[in-house]
């Protein structure tokens, strides 16, 4: 079984950190931490209700990651001390907008420029109120 312990740190610690920029551009997010507790109920509708439409942030970062860069677990350190490349997945429970690839770049702009993040994949999906995916073309780019 995999330690994880960095992972989920770092996966806390980021959300926080790039939070208000996707805030700032797309409005209120709910991030991992805040989504675990709807997903206590093994209902879908219940589930979907309780989010509702809420636009959702997951950052994940690989399970793996404090043993493949030699990481003292007796000493966690920061993932901005490391060349690292998270995938941070938007959910929009809206249609796409023109002005969404905009926005999202002025995201990854300001997150690299800040040094919050200086690599990552950024997905960004769409889904209706009741989690039914509204496109099947994705938004994705790496930074």
């Amino acid at each position: 079984m995999e330690d994880t312990f960095l992972s989920d740190k770092w996966q806390d610690d980021a959300e926080k950190e790039i939070r208000p920029y996707v805030e700032k551009e797309l409005g209120d997010v709910l991030i991992s931490k805040e989504m675990g507790n709807f997903a206590e109920s093994e209902d879908w509708d219940e589930i979907q209700e309780e989010i509702g439409d809420y636009n959702q942030l997951l950052l994940i970062f690989d399970e793996g990651i404090g043993k493949a860069l030699k990481i003292n677990p007796n000493k966690p350190a920061s993932y901005k001390d490391y060349e690292v490349s998270p995938t941070i997945r938007i959910t929009l429970s809206r249609k796409k907008q023109d002005a969404d690839e905009d926005r999202f770049t002025e995201i990854i702009n300001a997150l690299k420029k800040d040094g919050v993040l200086k690599h990552g994949n950024m997905i960004v999906e769409y889904i209706s109120t009741n989690g039914v995916p509204l496109d099947d073309e994705e938004w994705s780019k790496s930074f």
